[in-house]
């Protein structure tokens, strides 16, 4: 085991230098990277083709974007003789994904003679083990992929499995199906695994299932800062709807994604949100397979402008021309943020990412923030009358519907009695500006929310290190008898002492009291 780790100074120069071409792949493999319009490999690509024609198991680390996908395929299309059957199998946390990557190599082997099948819920159970048949690539989720295993409906004997977004698999609880399916494939040639993050849990795994696995590390900036703007709003939870229509309404994107955390909550605000006139769906993991296509198809076409997504959902999708990312909450991990705003300013496009937060979550702002290593913004949310040509508009319709009456009269005399006209119109317009912008604020102004922040500690731990330290924790603990350490003749020394655990001692006979010919049960506190 090693660890390959670049440079800066080293990525400029292999890009510089290094080409698709000197991969030496097969004449129609090479002719369908080129018609991709692939020339130069990314960091990720650069460093794992060469190790995995090697036949060396791999374990990759990057981001979001940065092409690992094209990184493990090329190479083992490569490989693949397109004569033996199921040679490869990729295992991916979602659907979504699973159709990717599919897509991904159906592109490059359409002119090898190797077919790719999909094995996800949702879909029928006949079609895709009629697929599976005559495939040479599988691209399956767990759930779905294991359970035709263990029916026996699916009998294969791959050369080269692959393992992609892994650390999303270990945060959807599916690391025991993971080796499982593991226990299927004994004979594998090769063993691939590809992951944004590196928890200890994966480092385990890894080293379980692959074989004296070479370590790749891709020292790129997670989030392209030069190309995304990051702005953050303080808001009460109450104000959340409020808040994020008003940031679409004042940033106008031509196509952008929400994220929410839960499933009911993206459903929700997509439908809030096309009350509201916004071409909006939703996207998560309830939906059927056919509607989830539907969605992203309407998307991509630009039929939907917004599309509200969990992050689960959203992982793994590749859509270029995203100009605006809107968090609707703040994510659980800094790993999540940085998928979430990688969906824009992509190919060197400018993006925007915006993110409401509530005074209750500052803390967790601030330790993005650390993970993160970029500048979040802080702005206050955009009035509705901001806008001094808006002000003028809403002022002039309140004027015209308004009726003169005799009180104002009376009133408006009495004011000019000692001051002039102008002044006194001039005053009163103030006024009622004043009011128009004051009752259409949403949210903490600048200055409060940073009185707000400074007042949040910095003893922020990283999430990635405190689930590290955690985990560590759990496996370095010794267990302990469950008596606390007493031998068994100190536990008679005192009967009557209240025991918990599976020493408890007998448990009381409880009282039974007839009431109106039937019977009840008094509970008893035991402790």
């Amino acid at each position: 085991m090693f660890l390959v780790s670049l440079s800066l100074f080293s990525l400029v120069l292999f890009i510089i230098y290094m080409n698709f071409k000197d991969f030496n792949f097969k004449s129609r493999l090479a002719y369908a990277i080129s018609r991709a319009g692939f020339t130069e490999p990314s960091p990720i690509q650069e460093q794992s083709i060469p190790l995995i024609l090697e036949g060396k198991d791999v374990v990759g680390q990057a981001h979001t974007g940065t092409g690992k996908t094209a990184a493990f395929a090329l190479p083992l299309l490569q490989k693949m003789t397109g004569k033996d059957g199921v040679e490869t199998v990729v295992i991916v946390p979602t659907r979504e994904l699973a159709t990717q990557v599919a897509d991904e190599f159906y592109k490059f082997s359409r002119n090898l003679n190797i077919r790719t099948a999909t094995v996800y819920g949702g879909t029928s159970y006949g079609r895709q083990i009629s697929h599976v048949s005559g495939a040479g690539v599988i691209v399956a989720t767990p759930g779905r992929f294991l359970d035709r295993l263990d029916k026996n409906k699916i009998t294969i004997n791959p050369k080269y499995i692959v393992l992609d977004e892994a650390d999303e698999m270990l945060n959807m609880g599916f690391l025991e199906d993971i080796r499982r399916i593991f226990s299927y494939f004994g004979e594998r040639e090769q063993t691939l695994m590809f992951s944004a993050t590196m928890p200890d849990e994966i480092k385990e795994l890894a080293h379980t299932i692959l074989k004296s696995p070479t370590f790749i590390q891709v020292e790129t900036e997670a989030i392209p800062t030069a190309t995304i703007k990051q702005y953050y709003y303080v808001v009460e939870e109450h104000e959340r709807d409020s808040a994020m229509v008003r940031l679409i309404e004042t940033a106008d994107p031509k196509k952008a994604i929400v994220f929410c955390r839960t499933k009911r909550e993206t459903a929700r605000l997509a439908e809030y949100l096309s009350g509201q006139g916004y071409k909006t769906e939703a996207l998560h993991g309830d939906m059927e397979q056919y509607d989830r296509q539907k969605t992203m198809k309407s998307f991509r076409s630009s039929d939907c402008e917004i599309l509200v997504a969990t992050d689960v959902a959203a992982r793994g999708l590749d859509v270029r021309d995203i100009t605006h990312v809107f968090n609707y909450h703040i994510p659980f991990e800094s790993e999540s943020y940085v998928h979430r705003i990688g969906r824009t300013g992509r190919a060197k496009r400018e993006g925007v990412a915006m993110m409401l937060v509530t005074t209750h979550e500052l803390r967790e702002l601030k330790r993005i923030q650390k993970d993160v290593g970029s500048e979040l913004i802080l702005q206050s949310v955009p009035s509705k009358n901001s806008n001094l040509d808006e002000r003028l508009k809403t002022l002039f319709d309140m004027v015209a519907q308004e009726k003169v009456s005799a009180s104002s009269e009376t009133i408006l005399d009495a004011m000019l009695k000692n001051t002039e006209l102008k002044t006194v119109a001039s005053k009163l317009v103030g006024l009622l500006e004043k009011t128009l912008t004051e009752s259409s604020l949403i949210g903490k102004t600048k200055d409060e929310a940073e009185k707000l922040l400074n007042s949040v500690g910095s003893d922020v731990e990283s999430e990635n290190k405190k689930s590290s330290r955690q985990y560590k924790e759990r496996n370095n603990k010794k267990p302990q008898s469950r008596s606390g350490g007493r031998g068994r003749s100190q536990r008679r020394d005192n009967d009557d002492e209240i025991r918990r655990g599976n020493d408890r001692g007998e448990i009381p006979i409880p009282t039974v009291m007839t009431v109106g010919g039937g019977s009840r049960i008094i509970p008893r506190k035991l402790f």
